[in-house]
């Protein structure tokens, strides 16, 4: 039992980045190259990541497009562990990557600084979400892009459901839809859609879970704990799992480009503003 609650007792996010999950963003590469292509982003771009995790995205930004990236997550954990897998790229890569320890209320980057932010949702893991888009409109440099990937719902889910992922992830998750995060960026600064899309999830065979479980289990690190140990893992592992996949059900995503104003612009008449309730 002792064994268990050592796991049962780390954050989520401490969690993943202990059985060293590829936390990918919604969509993983197709996302990652969605927002590249429509941002026209370059080698000259300066990206910044916030959530960066165990460094999936950061990473692949840099080894697609030669730009300089600088990723902070607020979990200690996880940085260490986006480290460990940059010191195991290229030489090329380590030089453009920079990990760091670091909070969406707190960015460490000047004013204006930013060409390119990406948060592959990690805003839903903040309590304070109007201050932290206020810190990305701050470092964001005029006309710059503010990319977001979020889970929302396309249907609504039981309360009992949102309770469970709330309590897995540690922070209170409520019936939000497409346009209620939308307005989350728009309503607190001049930023503008620029461009939205959404992709519909869905849940996964019971058989595709446990695979994916014992993918895991037989990680180098895994292996070598006590048996008690990895039982208590893949345990917790799979709970939380079939938590998920329960919730992806009822679940979509969003890829939404998001730009700094520097000037007004009118309203375009006979434009269709599209509903994504």
């Amino acid at each position: 039992m002792q064994n268990k609650n050592k796991y049962l007792g780390m954050s989520y996010v401490d969690f993943i980045s202990f059985i060293q999950e590829t936390n990918r963003c919604p969509g993983g590469k197709d996302t990652i190259n969605w927002i590249l292509q429509n941002t026209f982003a370059n080698k000259d771009t300066n990206v910044l990541e916030i959530g960066s995790n165990t460094g999936f995205s950061s990473l692949e930004v840099a080894r697609l497009i030669k730009a300089r990236v600088l990723g902070i997550d607020v979990s200690e954990n996880a940085v260490n562990v986006a480290k460990q897998c940059l010191l195991k790229d290229i030489p090329e890569i380590q030089k453009l990557v920079t990990f760091m320890v670091g909070s969406a209320y707190d960015i460490p980057c000047k004013d204006d600084s930013v060409d390119l932010i990406i948060s592959g949702g990690s805003t839903s893991f903040m309590e304070d979400k109007s201050r932290a888009v206020s810190e990305m409109y701050r470092v964001l440099k005029n006309w710059g892009f503010c990319s977001v990937t979020n889970l929302f719902y396309h249907t609504q889910p039981p309360k009992e459901l949102l309770d469970r992922i709330s309590s897995i992830i540690g922070v209170t998750i409520s019936y939000m839809t497409a346009n209620d995060w939308v307005k989350i960026y728009t309503n607190t600064k001049k930023f503008e859609v620029y461009k939205l899309d959404t992709v519909m999830l869905q849940a996964q065979s019971q058989s595709r879970i446990e695979a994916y479980v014992e993918y895991f289990m037989q990680k180098p690190h895994i292996r070598l704990l006590s048996t008690e140990d990895r039982d208590a893992i893949r345990a917790h592992w799979l709970e939380i799992l079939k938590v998920f996949n329960e919730n992806h059900k009822y679940l979509s995503f969003m890829r939404c480009l998001l730009r700094k104003r520097s000037l007004e612009e009118e309203p375009e008449l006979f434009k269709v503003e599209k509903n994504f309730n």
